[in-house]
Formats: structure tokens, sequence, C-alpha cells
């Protein structure tokens, strides 16, 4: 993915799936909507209340503080002021994050960082590896050192007492590949986690791979 060519990636939505998509933001998402009797509103949505399947009231904040309260079926387009700040959502997770102008880590970079990290996973651990993900992407770079920083985090947890301990010290090698599903296995002191690399990941993603975690160890 390069910042010119995320466009590509966005899927075309109805006007509520994305006013609900940017009311779950914890930032605010300038938005500019145009209704049917060409009325057009610039500015950030504050409430959507669902009264029936035909009144869906939007309330709406402009920019120089004037509220506005419309009917969603009235909205004929939505326009997204901001859309480097919705990729998530407007690509359905195909792209994995919001883009940064300063979010940058080149392959060798990963690969150090890999390098540096491995003994927070134990002293037995003897590499930390990536197998069937291209890296030629930021954001597959990003989601690999995210995926690997929930795993420290949900080993945290695992082996926070002897037995967890003892069963971690059995493993060697971490291996992290590319899957449309996520799933984990142990083959010959292998740990193998199989996850969408190149989708955006889970939010609760540490949490997900402890509880896979105690089921195999």
């Amino acid at each position: 993915m390069t910042k010119t060519a995320y466009y590509k990636a966005f899927i075309a939505q109805t006007p509520e799936d994305i006013l609900q998509s940017i009311l779950k933001k914890d930032d605010d998402i300038l938005i500019g909507i145009s209704l049917n009797n060409g009325t057009y509103l610039e500015g950030v949505i504050l409430d959507i209340s669902i009264e029936n399947t035909h009144q869906k009231t939007v309330c709406m904040l402009s920019q120089n503080e004037h509220v506005s309260f419309f009917n969603l079926h009235n909205i004929t387009i939505v326009s997204i002021k901001q859309p480097q700040k919705m990729v998530v959502e407007l690509s359905k997770g195909a792209i994995s994050r919001p883009i940064t102008a300063n979010q940058e880590l080149s392959i060798l970079q990963l690969k150090r960082w890999l390098s540096n990290k491995k003994g927070l996973y134990g002293d037995q651990i003897k590499t930390l590896k990536v197998n069937h993900v291209s890296l030629n992407t930021l954001n597959n770079r990003l989601n690999i050192q995210d995926t690997f920083t929930a795993l420290k985090t949900a080993l945290d947890q695992v082996t926070k007492d002897d037995l967890g301990q003892e069963a971690w010290q059995e493993i060697e090698t971490i291996t992290l590949q590319q899957s449309d599903t996520i799933s984990i296995k142990i083959e010959a002191k292998t740990l193998i986690i199989s996850i969408a690399i190149n989708k955006a990941l889970p939010k609760t993603l540490a949490n997900i791979l402890e509880d896979r975690l105690l089921q195999i160890l």
C-alpha cells in the first residue's frame, strides 16, 4: 500500500453505514452532507437517533457551531473530508490502520525489531519468523509488529505462574504466517500463529491470542 493508492481499497457503502462508522470513531471526522432538498451541510456527526425504520434523525455540528437535525433518509451524498482517518472503515478492513505522515517501518527496520525483541519472549526462543507474508507493504509490516506485540501481552498473562512458564519453555521458535482466519498450533517446538496480516487486526487480538495459548499449552 502506498500513500497515493489506498483509495483503490475503498468499497461503496450506504450513507447510513458510513455515518454509523463515523459515529463510532473516537476522533471527530469532518464530513459534508447533501440533502434531497438541495441543502448542503458540513461538520461532524454528534448523534443518530433511530425511532423506527422510517425515522432516523441525524444531529450534526457545523464548524461555526450551528447544530442541525435532519432525517437520515433525506441524505443523497456523504463526502468524507478526511479520508485518511477513515481508511479502515472505508475499505472495510482491507487497510488496517489510519494513514499518518510519520508512520514508517522499512523491511530492514522490521527485521531488526524482530531480532531485538526476541529475548522478550523467553531465553529459550531462538528466532521470530515470518512465513508466506509479503513485506513489501507498510500495512503488512506494521501488522506484523503489532501481532508480535499482542503476543507478548498475551504471554505475560499465560506465563504469570510457574505452570505457565514451564509450558512455555517447550517453545523454541515463533512463526507468523498469513491466513484468512486466526489459528495457533504447536509443531516440533514451534508456535505457529496464522492470521490475516493484510487486513485490519482485531482490537482484542491480545485477548484472542491468550485464549488460544491457554488451549494448546
